[in-house]
């Protein structure tokens, strides 16, 4: 049997342990930085392209360190792909086990007065959804689950103003069913204090009084002028359902109302139209829900929010009213 050298054999276990400790060092943490950096791995990624990522973001110290942990741990091909929210005090072995639990949940948050179709478009752009897969959602297929949907024929004003986190393989179901849980749960018990059946029509007031009314303290006084009216069977004359039309069914990016839109030949024009529009035209908090519930009643018919001041200005008469819209609105 042939005896190495001792120094040779010294000089290889110190090769082993410096190799040892190089690896080891290059699983390590970039930094201790804790700050949050957005990582979207795209479906079909390879190996390679996930590495390099991974090293442009400054969260690896070495690609072929990433790639032998990933290879020798069995993880190389069970790396899922979409968003990840990682930091640069994660060693890379915790990098590749969070790949492998898959992505974080994406966080959105619907705003008070936000239409279904504007829901739709920011669930588009964060690749939730695709195109007519909310607004034109069949509800048919899920209103056995929730009875205060009855005979709807569209999602608007159920879908409750709130903070959200949807994996990014939710298929369209599982969005409308996390959207209705949390109706039932935060809004339809307002809708049920004084009656066991839910009155659409109370939701469509409220989503009225969310797009016209941004002062709280106004609104109660603005729903008991809504209430009036309809009560009367005065138009209600809403300059929002007006532009919920123009703008197709959405508020984002709308441009501001001009006469001939008043004109348009639609039962949301509550200029043209008696009563209440046919669905409500937006998603309403709880401070509008509450105030549709609860009007205050009042000597005044008409009302205007200035658009610059969000300032609310009543009126007794239309003449009133209509000298206030000049002066405010322009029209």
């Amino acid at each position: 049997m042939i005896k190495m050298p001792k120094i040779f054999l010294q000089a290889f276990a110190m090769f082993i342990l410096t190799a040892i400790f190089y690896y080891v060092f290059l699983l390590s943490a970039v930094s201790d930085s804790s700050a949050m950096v957005n990582v979207f791995i795209d479906d079909g990624s390879g190996m390679k392209d996930i590495a390099s990522l991974l090293k442009d973001k400054n969260l690896i110290r070495s690609e072929l360190a990433f790639k032998i942990h990933s290879f020798s741990t069995g993880s190389a091909h069970i790396l899922k792909p979409g968003n990840y929210n990682l930091t640069p005090d994660l060693r890379t072995p915790a990098i590749v086990r969070r790949l492998v639990n898959g992505p974080d949940p994406i966080k959105v948050l619907i705003t008070e007065g936000m239409s279904l179709k504007d829901i739709e478009n920011k669930l588009i752009a964060l690749g939730l959804l695709q195109q007519g897969e909310l607004i034109n959602y069949e509800i048919q297929d899920i209103k056995d689950e929730y009875t205060f949907l009855e005979s709807r024929k569209s999602l608007e004003g159920f879908l409750f103003p709130d903070t959200y986190q949807f994996f990014p393989d939710s298929n369209p179901r599982a969005i409308v069913k996390k959207f209705l849980d949390n109706f039932e749960k935060k809004a339809l018990p307002f809708f049920e204090v004084d009656s066991e059946k839910f009155d659409y029509d109370f939701l469509i007031i409220a989503s009225l009084i969310e797009r016209e009314i941004s002062i709280s303290e106004d609104r109660r006084l603005v729903s008991g002028i809504l209430w009036k009216r309809f009560k009367i069977g005065m138009p209600l004359q809403i300059d929002a359902t007006v532009a919920y039309v123009k703008c197709g069914n959405k508020f984002e990016d709308c441009e501001p109302l001009t006469r001939s839109d008043f004109k348009v030949n639609s039962l949301y024009n509550t200029y043209y139209y008696r009563g209440l529009p046919p669905t409500p035209i937006a998603n309403p908090g709880l401070d509008s829900i509450v105030a549709a519930f609860k009007p205050k009643k009042s000597e005044f018919l008409y009302y205007l929010s200035d658009p610059i001041t969000k300032k609310t200005f009543f009126s007794r008469t239309l003449e009133e009213h209509n000298e206030k819209r000049a002066r405010y609105l322009h029209l």
